[in-house]
């Protein structure tokens, strides 16, 4: 399965459409999360030339403290990832898009 998929990608907004804002207005479009472990991907924006998305990334499910943060993530390095024929990210298929502090918390851990 591809993380994003067509129906994704139309609904995705442009890498930079939110330049100017803030943690206020950011608006989550997907979700990906490891099959086997903690880490978590809320995806605002994508560039689908470069098959990249910026996202915040929590990838020990600890927050800010345990270095979750705002970047860029390669959407094919995430889709490369596979214990043999198993896909080790997926995307959350019953996520709802939400504002970006609904799914977190004060210490920035992923709740959505």
């Amino acid at each position: 399965m591809r993380l994003i998929n067509d129906q994704l990608k139309s609904e995705l907004p442009a890498i930079g459409s939110n330049a100017e804002g803030t943690d206020e207005t950011l608006f989550v479009r997907a979700k990906f999360f490891a099959v086997a472990g903690p880490a978590t991907w809320l995806i605002f924006e994508y560039d689908p030339e470069d098959e990249i998305v910026f996202c915040y990334a929590d990838l020990y499910g600890q927050g800010r403290s345990g270095g979750a943060e705002l970047g860029y993530t390669s959407v094919r390095e995430l889709e490369s990832l596979r214990y043999g024929p198993i896909p080790l990210v997926e995307r959350d298929r019953h996520f709802v898009p939400m504002p970006f502090l609904e799914c977190i918390d004060a210490e920035g851990r992923i709740i959505a």
